[in-house]
C-alpha cells in the first residue's frame, strides 16, 4: 500500500482558526498524522504558538472585543502575561481570511498558545498520537523578529525536552540557520528544509546566494536543491508545490530524503503530488486530503473523539 501521510496546516486552517487548539483539536477529531503548527519567541523567551511576526489584525481582538488595528505589536515584544490578553478565535468580518476560509467556525475565547499548552493537550490524546510538524518562523534580514539562531535553537530545544516533546516532533524552517543550530545543539531532532521559489517572497535565488540558505545555496551543488539539502543534514525537504515536478521528487529520494509538499488543498493537486510519489502532504483541509487518500486505497490515521464542543467538518 502507498505510504504518504497528512499534517493539517497550522491545525485545520480551512475549518477553524489556525495555531489555535479548538483548531489543533479539530484536526485530530477529523484524523490527520502530524498537525503544523508555527513558533515565535516571546520577549520573556517562552515559545509562543503564531504565524506572523507581529499580531494579525485579521483574526486578533482584545478582550473588550475590539479589532486590532495596524501597526500591531510584534510578539517578540510582548510577553506571555500581554499576549494571554487577545483572542484569536474568528476571523476579522470582511477580512482575507474570512473571504479565503468562509468555512471556518469560530472559537471565540481561543488565546494565542504556549507550546507548553500544547503539550499539556497532546500529552491527554489517546495513542497513536499525531507528530508535530513545528515550523521556526524568522526571517534572516530582520532580525528585531527573533532571537539568533543560536539562542533560538536553545530555547526552543530546552522547551521541547522539559515538555518531553523532543521524540514527537519535526522541525523545519525556511531560514536554514537555525535548523543548523539546531542540528548542532540535538543530533536526534528531525530538521526540514522549506524552500520556496516563486516571484514573491522567494527564498531561492537564481543570481547569487540567499541570506536564508546558511551558504547551502543550489548553485554550489550543481543547481541542485535536494542535493544542498542533503549536504546541510536535513531530513526531509519541504517545497512549495509550484515548485515541485515528478523527477525533483525522485532527485530527493534517491538521496535520502523524504519530500513534504506544501499547502495543498485543491484535488488536483494533491492527486498530482500523489502520483510524483510525495512522502507527505500540508493541507488546510485534512478531511478533503483524508477523502482522496481514501478513494485512493492510502492509509489514513483514524479520526480522533471530537470535544463536546468540537464540530467536525471536512
Amino acid at each position: 500500500m502507498t505510504l504518504c501521510v497528512i499534517h493539517g496546516h497550522r491545525g485545520a486552517r480551512g475549518i477553524a482558526p489556525e495555531n489555535t487548539l479548538a483548531g489543533f483539536s479539530r484536526a485530530c477529531a477529523l484524523g490527520v498524522d502530524g498537525l503544523e503548527l508555527d513558533i515565535l519567541i516571546s520577549a520573556d523567551e517562552r515559545v509562543v504558538i503564531h504565524h506572523d511576526a507581529r499580531l494579525n489584525t485579521m483574526q486578533t481582538r482584545d478582550l473588550r472585543g475590539h479589532w486590532l488595528e495596524s501597526p500591531p505589536p510584534r510578539i517578540r515584544e510582548l510577553t506571555t502575561t500581554e499576549l494571554a490578553a487577545f483572542d484569536v478565535g474568528r476571523a476579522r468580518p470582511g477580512s482575507s481570511t474570512a473571504e479565503q476560509f468562509p468555512q471556518q467556525l469560530p472559537a471565540d475565547g481561543e488565546r494565542i498558545p504556549l507550546l507548553t499548552d500544547l503539550a499539556a493537550w497532546w500529552h491527554g490524546l489517546p495513542e497513536p498520537r499525531p507528530v508535530l510538524n513545528i515550523e521556526l518562523k524568522s526571517h534572516p534580514e530582520s532580525p528585531q523578529e527573533a532571537p539568533a539562531p543560536r539562542d533560538y535553537a536553545r530555547i526552543v530545544l530546552a522547551e521541547l525536552k522539559a515538555a518531553n516533546l523532543l521524540n514527537h516532533a519535526w522541525l523545519q524552517a525556511f531560514d536554514w540557520r537555525v535548523l543548523q543550530e539546531i542540528q548542532a545543539q540535538c543530533c536526534d531532532i528531525p530538521t526540514g528544509y522549506l524552500s520556496c521559489a516563486r516571484d514573491e517572497d522567494p527564498t531561492i535565488r537564481q543570481d547569487g546566494d540567499s541570506p536564508w540558505l546558511a551558504g547551502f545555496d543550489p548553485l554550489h551543488f550543481g543547481d541542485s536543491l535536494p542535493q544542498a539539502i542533503k549536504t546541510a543534514g536535513g531530513a526531509f525537504w519541504g517545497p512549495w508545490f509550484g515548485d515541485l515536478s515528478r523527477d525533483r521528487v525522485r532527485e530527493a529520494h534517491e538521496l535520502g530524503l523524504r519530500v513534504h509538499v506544501w499547502t495543498l488543498n485543491e484535488a488536483e493537486h494533491i492527486n498530482r503530488a500523489l502520483n510524483w510519489g510525495v512522502d507527505g502532504i500540508t493541507t488546510d483541509y485534512p478531511g478533503r486530503a483524508r477523502e482522496i487518500f481514501l478513494t485512493r486505497g492510502i492509509a489514513v490515521a483514524s479520526p480522533g473523539e471530537p470535544d463536546r464542543d468540537t464540530p467536525v467538518h471536512p
